[in-house]
């Protein structure tokens, strides 16, 4: 896991909204879209950090972007169809967020400065909320599973309800790499843990003086390999909860990164292009058009004092293209930074807000039918 995100490489990749859009923008003009057909859509979480990278889409696309985004940053998919009825030069950018505190040097948090202490908060909430679950069955794992010896030798102490293999939802572990012999024969019985001989897995894994000193807790010594979650689908209003349903497969390795919200955050942008560039490719609605579908990461830094929006980041990641013409095109990551970066950040053409909203104010209003 730790592999698969880190394919997703940050540091010089990421670029200031301020300089993404208009970069974006041109490299749309590039492909041959022209701006009075051009229908930007946004699939972002509903945070309100989202709004600063929306509202530069708007200046500099020239219209509101349509709205492919679900909670937490999923694509809705069943919305290709609609987008594509509104333009000819269709451009999809999808984003998983995460928040970035440079003081702490912490992903996952930003300053929610419209609350009464004006704390920091999880970002993304929703990410961040379904990861919390899990830490706390993990961080209970950690507390509960314990090292020591028995007659000189390597022994695991397990608390029952961890050992209970009837439970339909929570932490499971994978016993033959944490105890030697049957979970049914252990070398000793406690009031409420029974004690096994250490399997050589563990024994390996573990520094020898670790054993030693009486019975300690396992702590960060459970590594990933070592258990699994079982969690029964959590019903919303939009049916299950399809951004549990997109971590899960990874999650012993979530709850077990030293950065767990930006982990989420990159492997969920990575889904989520692999998914919405397949749904692309079979949407009718799309063919006979020009489409360009961007994947990236926001990362939200909370605004310094006086300034009204987030310093947001965006992360590229991967872009896939197919044309009018019936050509295609897939661009990884590296790929797509270095096509961005030859784009111009000018663009001549991006909207006054000033200048549209008091046109708007002086132009003469239209009556409606009573």
């Amino acid at each position: 896991m730790q592999h698969v995100v880190n394919d997703f490489q940050l540091g010089d990749r990421a670029m200031r909204y301020s300089l993404f859009v208009p970069r974006l923008y041109n490299y749309c003009l590039s492909l041959g879209f022209q701006r009075a057909r051009m229908m930007p859509s946004r699939a972002f979480c509903s945070d309100e950090s989202q709004g600063y990278p929306v509202t530069l889409l708007m200046q500099h696309f020239g219209t509101f972007p349509f709205d492919h985004g679900r909670v937490g940053g999923k694509v809705a998919i069943n919305r290709h169809g609609p987008h594509a009825h509104h333009g000819e030069d269709l451009i999809i950018i999808q984003a998983s967020h995460v928040g970035y505190d440079p003081a702490s040097r912490r992903f996952g948090v930003y300053q929610r400065q419209r609350t009464a202490d004006r704390g920091f908060g999880d970002n993304c909430g929703k990410l961040c909320a379904v990861l919390h679950q899990y830490q706390r069955e993990y961080a209970h794992a950690r507390r509960n599973i314990l090292l020591g010896r028995i007659d000189g030798q390597p022994a695991i102490f397990i608390d029952n309800h961890l050992l209970a293999s009837d439970r339909s939802d929570g932490l499971f572990l994978v016993l033959d790499r944490l105890i030697a012999g049957a979970a049914d024969e252990p070398l000793k019985m406690l009031s409420t843990s029974k004690a096994f001989a250490a399997a050589a897995y563990l024994v390996a894994r573990v520094p020898a003086e670790a054993w030693d000193g009486g019975r300690a807790p396992i702590g960060d010594r459970l590594a990933s390999d070592m258990f699994f979650f079982r969690r029964t689908p959590i019903q919303g209003p939009e049916g299950d909860d399809v951004l549990e349903a997109a971590l899960a497969p990874v999650m012993p390795a979530l709850v077990t990164s030293p950065r767990p919200a930006l982990d989420a955050a990159r492997y969920h942008t990575q889904v989520e292009f692999d998914r919405t560039y397949r749904s692309i490719q079979g949407e009718p609605a799309y063919r006979g058009k020009n489409m360009l579908f961007v994947a990236g990461l926001n990362i939200d830094i909370s605004p310094p004092e006086g300034m009204p929006f987030p310093l947001t980041k965006f992360v590229p990641w991967a872009a896939y293209g197919q044309f009018r013409d019936g050509t295609a095109m897939l661009l990884e990551q590296d790929q797509l930074v270095e096509a961005l970066l030859r784009q111009s950040i000018v663009n001549a053409e991006q909207m006054s807000f000033d200048a549209a909203i008091q046109a708007m104010a002086a132009a003469e209003g239209v009556s409606l039918p009573a």
